[in-house]
């Protein structure tokens, strides 16, 4: 995952005077910032917690005219004392295109004179976990994402989970370079597992007298090993990903991550990958919620039942139980994809799109979640570093409102790194 990681830094690097001028960001005072005011720091250390939290009235209306004192933050049910505090408001800029032309005109100067002032996204085309045959699909609806979603002050990177660093693309404003880099996606993901158990099956049974040519003999997939190599591949990104997008503070930071699922059984203990993967998913899980990453799983599928699958077991399947081959195995696999994807959007605080071919909803549910929100930071009273997840509640003095934020994280563990001299 090399290039990945030297992807994002460089990026990463290029944004890090987000962490301190967050965009329409208040003070806890409620005066506003002055031009002549320092620049907002934040203070590395790991025990640090931020999360982010955003409050809607009944109509579903952001409510922003909260204050410090309106939100109470509890760890495990202890009350936290609340450090550090800011609304963040961004607004939605729409890029101006002039009378003769089809599309709006990209500017030829890039300047750092203003603040950048808009949404962070990292869209992950999973081509690990996607069938070719659907390479179409996330295409589309990546492009979707990038014309419908992207306001003008926003940016976004492209990053491929097999590591393709020459198709992925660098932060930027610009859809047409966004848009080219989400055209050069191609799935590699591998054949379905029912499939290459069904065939093992038959192979095994073509042999006369053969060792596991009877009945009742387990179908292991032969496609083990490199499904689960890919499967911890696609996991690694995501985790690497959180963890260098974590370096921007003061702002929630959104992984808009298009896949068909995780496509492997980690609840089959006979898969020699299923314990090395639960921990993959656990690492992603703990880097996101402590870098305050969103995870926004959508499934490019839509609404399926896996027909193309289907089709091709056409010969039919064994009449043996113990085999565990079935028309039910293509929905069994498709349920534990759909599953992973929840997993990771609702343990970050995101948003999971499944069984769905309109996507326009997601798309207008993400933008909301990372344009109105307040920040609230803390450091928790439980010092200890045993790598447990902590559950996180955020509370409103205020009737009749609903919070949206994220669970809780996980907390670091091992020895605290030395203190780095201010």
């Amino acid at each position: 995952m090399t290039r990945i990681r030297t992807h994002l830094l460089l990026a990463v690097c290029l944004l890090a005077a987000v962490a301190a001028r967050p965009a329409a960001q208040q003070p806890a005072s409620g005066q506003p910032i002055r031009a002549d005011q320092p620049s907002v720091t934040f203070r590395v250390e790991i025990n640090y917690v931020e999360v982010d939290a955003a409050v809607f009235d009944r109509q579903g209306r952001f409510v922003n005219d909260l204050t410090r004192d309106d939100f109470q933050v509890l760890e495990e049910g202890v009350p936290q004392d609340v450090s550090a505090f800011s609304l963040v408001n961004i607004p939605i800029e729409r890029a101006e295109r002039p009378l003769f032309a089809r599309n709006p005109i990209e500017p030829d100067v890039a300047t750092n004179a203003t603040p950048f002032e808009g949404r962070v996204y990292v869209l992950v085309l999973d081509d690990l976990q996607t069938a070719p045959l659907r390479t179409p699909l996330v295409r589309r609806a990546a492009r979707q994402f990038i014309d419908q979603a992207m306001a003008a002050n926003d940016v976004a990177a492209v990053v491929y989970t097999s590591g393709r660093g020459e198709a992925g693309q660098e932060f930027t404003s610009s859809k047409r370079l966004l848009a080219a880099s989400v055209d050069r996606f191609m799935g590699r993901k591998l054949r379905s597992t029912t499939l290459e158990r069904l065939d093992q099956y038959q192979r095994q049974q073509s042999i006369p007298g053969g060792p596991n040519s009877g009945q009742g003999s387990r179908i292991g997939d032969p496609l083990d090993q490199q499904r689960g190599f890919d499967a911890r591949a696609s996991l690694d990104a995501l985790r690497n990903i959180s963890e260098y997008v974590g370096g921007i503070h003061g702002r929630r930071k959104a992984v808009v991550y298009l896949s068909e699922g995780i496509d492997y059984d980690i609840y089959d203990f006979n898969n020699r990958e299923s314990t090395t993967i639960q921990d993959g998913f656990r690492g992603v899980i703990a880097s996101a919620t402590r870098a305050n990453v969103s995870i926004y799983a959508i499934d490019p599928r839509g609404l399926t039942a896996l027909a193309d699958e289907s089709i091709e077991a056409s010969g039919g399947f064994p009449n043996d139980p113990q085999s565990n081959l079935s028309t039910q195995s293509f929905q069994d696999e498709l349920r534990l994809s759909h599953m992973s994807l929840r997993t990771l959007a609702e343990d970050t605080g995101g948003y999971a799109a499944i069984n769905s071919n309109d996507f326009s909803k997601a798309w207008e549910r993400i933008v909301a979640d990372n344009s109105s929100y307040y920040v609230l930071g803390y450091y928790p009273k439980n010092e200890k570093r045993d790598g447990r997840f902590r559950r996180i509640e955020v509370k409103v003095r205020r009737e009749g409102v609903e919070v949206r934020t994220r669970k809780g994280y996980t907390a670091p563990r091992g020895k605290a790194p030395a203190q780095a001299s201010q």
